[in-house]
């Protein structure tokens, strides 16, 4: 998921979301991959692959922990791009 959702950070020079709009085919992408991430634990096929379901827990955490990775990257993407370094 993180990795995904870096893609709407990366794209644009300005803040995702609020100064620039993805495409509706890129947000579809995005919504689609993050589903089937959630959806695969919980499947028929999670446990042949190895997967168990998560703990309650563990969704908050990830909320956060995307937030603060979007944040960052945010960050250090308008730092890069004010000492024109790309």
């Amino acid at each position: 998921m993180t990795q995904t959702l870096i893609i709407h950070v990366i794209r644009t020079n300005k803040i995702p979301f609020l100064q620039s709009m993805p495409s509706v085919p890129l947000i579809l992408t995005t919504v689609m991959i993050m589903l089937c991430g959630i959806w695969l634990p919980h499947s028929s096929l999670g446990p042949s692959l190895g997967f168990t379901e998560l703990p309650l827990l563990y969704w908050p955490l990830l909320l956060a922990t995307l937030g603060c990775y979007i944040v960052l990257t945010q960050v250090v993407k308008t730092v890069l791009l004010r000492k024109a370094w790309i």
